[in-house]
């Protein structure tokens, strides 16, 4: 058990669990919604997922166990930052929602395009800044993550928002929107500079010779927030960095500690080749 560097850390930490995310969270067709679900103001504001307090799924997310997976490739994204995977809500003990999503009836395409008509254009420009596809295909993408993931968090069905308020496809800037919050909020590449962990210089081969320890990946992780990441290599080559979270009430996110496993021992962990800013 890690024990943070001091007190002080650890207490700003607790002080930072959770944070407050603008909009609510995506619904799924087998979900039960009641006749009072929408304004938040008919919410337990203290309720917490997972729990073992029967609430409506407007109120708390039914897949109650989030993953905020943020990745590192140095041939896209900034230098000084990992980009985005996804937020991948699971159900409360851990295990994966179907490929498909969790309802046909929202599996929206173009994804590109409903964020482009969103009332706020900072999420279309952040998602491509910081969401890009390493295989150069943005909506692709992001239409994935939304029908696989964002179809999964019961608190943005629009039936969960208060009269007036939905609009066409509001949920899909909303999920990307607190997305996006989260990844600012939890600087992966924040945290590891300020335990002296940045990245080296690139190498080639199989077996770069410039590397870091997973234990040390996870004192950085845990000095920042007070809780282990999962950490994911191909072969020594660092690929992501997995955040677990829980939600108090409709969108307020703490950090616990990892239900996965991690993929590395030694870390490579090179300088971005082609950094977009």
């Amino acid at each position: 058990m890690l024990v943070p560097r001091c007190a002080t850390l650890a207490a700003a930490a607790a002080a930072a669990a959770a944070v407050l995310l603008s909009g609510a969270l995506a619904g799924a067709e087998q979900v039960v919604f009641s006749a009072a679900a929408g304004p938040a103001d008919r919410c337990p504001a203290d309720v917490e997922s997972c729990g073992r307090t029967a609430v409506d799924a407007c109120c708390s997310p039914l897949n109650g166990l989030l993953v905020l997976a943020q990745q590192w490739d140095p041939r896209w994204g900034p230098a000084d930052a990992f980009t985005m995977h996804g937020l991948w809500p699971d159900t409360c003990d851990g295990k994966q929602l179907p490929d498909a999503g969790c309802d046909r009836t929202r599996a929206y395409a173009n994804i590109t395009g409903i964020l482009a008509a969103a009332p706020d254009p900072r999420v279309l420009r952040d998602m491509t800044a910081f969401w890009p596809s390493n295989k150069g295909d943005n909506d692709w993408f992001w239409t994935h993550e939304w029908v696989k993931h964002g179809t999964c968090v019961s608190t943005l069905h629009p039936r969960c928002y208060a009269p007036g308020a939905y609009a066409p496809h509001r949920e899909v800037a909303d999920y990307f929107a607190a997305a996006l919050a989260l990844r600012a909020k939890y600087d992966v590449f924040a945290a590891l500079n300020a335990s002296g962990i940045v990245p080296t210089a690139p190498e080639s081969g199989r077996r770069p010779k410039n590397t870091y320890s997973l234990a040390q990946f996870k004192r950085a992780i845990f000095d920042a927030w007070g809780v282990e990441p999962n950490v994911k290599c191909r072969g020594s080559r660092l690929q992501e960095v997995w955040l677990w979270f829980k939600v108090r009430g409709r969108d307020s996110y703490y950090p616990v500690q990892p239900w996965g496993s991690d993929s590395c021992r030694r870390i490579s962990y090179q300088r971005k080749i082609r950094p977009t800013a």
